[in-house]
């Protein structure tokens, strides 16, 4: 179908997506049309491709002729979710024993007119994507437990080993000497620089294409550090500092494996070791999501692959400190919920999902990590780029959170009033290059 015909019949504009209003795949100067036109059709493509060239392992560890039966049915259900997403077809209802049925459902249901791929709100079409992707194995016999990503997230940790030692190597020097609370302060600091510029190892925005992280990352801080466009470190330096003999537990709410996973980790086992908070919880997803997205079989093969690493001691001891803080009860990955993997943005939260609104409001400190969290907490609305970041959380504030995100969609707030003219002024596609990034805080 040629691009005339799209915008005819699918009702797409040729405009840049609205201020004060959600964005939507139908704006065709908008990085959610590039997104539902060209990267997730890529990436669904990309599934089939590694469906079928790993079939014969799939048969053998799944379930013999019945899995290679349901697994050529599931490919034929992919090429027509493609299809569906290429036509702008409605969201069909999605049948499932996961549990969130009637959430997705209702929520469809809900949509009214505006419940296609191009003329819903960008967020609520590409996670059904990805919901409706998993929900074809969830309803087979053999592949239910299938990890069609699984493959990606493994090299994406596997290939970035050296920056992983060089990063361990920094702290542990830290870590080896006496400090002050001033000098280590500004260590956290630094980790969560660290940790923001692991998010941009994001693999549905390289359309699942390997991603790697190499170099020392620690001594790039400095040249990244103009690229940091709100940094709010030193408030959540404040919130986490103090008190830390409260029982404020510190949640992350995780985003990539991988590399970007080794960075959560780091950060946590840094917090308990220092004692800033007695436990730090892990938030992950229920299913395979976004490519790269940390599921429980995610945690635990990182820590497996770490602590039986052979070639790197210092991997091998983190694992080894990491499993020991899990046993003891300082780490914990929380019980997947299904609310990270529904459509709903945070302000709804406490509407849908109250007890686990109830869990996070308990905690000292609320970490949001990455590109969708960010959405999710602005709801992929549009709002003006200088309105604060309180604001745009719409009452969302179960108790002191903060996001560390590499701007990867053309969405943000919090900014000085004329800094986006100015960016933009530089390079037009500043939002989606995953070069910029925003530490922002938000204090109960």
């Amino acid at each position: 179908m040629t691009t005339t015909d799209l915008t005819t019949k699918y009702n797409i504009i040729d405009e840049k997506p609205p201020f004060n209003a959600p964005l939507k795949g139908q704006y065709k100067q908008g990085f959610g049309y590039y997104t539902m036109r060209e990267r997730l059709p890529v990436i669904l493509t990309q599934v089939i491709d590694q469906l079928s060239k790993d079939k014969e392992q799939i048969v053998e560890n799944f379930g013999g002729e019945t899995a290679r039966e349901e697994l050529k049915a599931a490919i034929g259900e992919i090429s027509k979710l493609k299809y569906e997403l290429q036509t702008d077809k409605d969201f069909r209802p999605i049948r499932t024993a996961h549990g969130d049925e009637t959430v997705w459902n209702s929520f469809i249901e809900g949509l009214g007119q505006d419940n296609s791929y191009f003329s819903a709100c960008w967020l609520y079409a590409e996670t059904y994507m990805y919901r409706r992707l998993n929900n074809i194995f969830e309803n087979t016999k053999t592949l239910n437990k299938l990890d069609y990503f699984q493959q990606q997230k493994h090299k994406a940790l596997t290939n970035s080993y050296d920056a992983m030692v060089a990063v361990l190597r920094s702290i542990e020097a830290f870590n080896g000497e006496p400090k002050t609370t001033e000098e280590i302060g500004l260590f956290f600091r630094k980790l969560l620089k660290l940790n923001l510029w692991g998010n941009r190892c994001d693999l549905s925005i390289s359309a699942g294409q390997d991603v790697k992280q190499d170099g020392d990352p620690f001594s790039l801080l400095d040249s990244l550090e103009s690229c940091i466009v709100a940094d709010h470190t030193l408030d959540i330096w404040k919130c986490i500092a103090a008190d830390p003999a409260a029982s404020g537990i510190v949640e992350i709410i995780n985003d990539n494996s991988g590399y970007e996973l080794f960075t959560d980790l780091c950060l946590a086992d840094f917090i308990v070791h220092h004692k800033l908070a007695p436990k730090v919880c892990f938030n992950v997803k229920a299913i395979p999501w976004y490519i790269s997205d940390v599921t429980p079989k995610d945690m635990q093969w990182t820590l497996d692959t770490l602590a039986a690493h052979e070639t790197q001691p210092l991997l091998a001891q983190f694992g080894t400190r990491l499993k020991t803080h899990f046993a003891s009860g300082m780490l914990e990955m929380r019980p997947v919920d299904n609310f990270w993997t529904s459509p709903y943005e945070f302000y709804r939260m406490r509407d849908i999902a109250p007890a686990l609104y109830d869990k996070l409001s308990e905690a000292k400190l609320l970490v949001f990590k990455g590109d969708l969290n960010y959405r999710k907490l602005l709801g992929d609305f549009n709002f003006p780029y200088s309105t604060p970041f309180l604001d745009a959380l719409r009452g969302f504030l179960p108790t002191n959170l903060c996001t560390l995100r590499t701007v990867k969609a053309d969405l943000i707030c919090g900014l000085p009033e004329g800094m986006a003219d100015e960016l933009t002024r530089k390079d037009a596609s500043w939002m989606v290059t995953g070069e910029y990034g925003v530490i922002q805080f938000a204090g109960k």
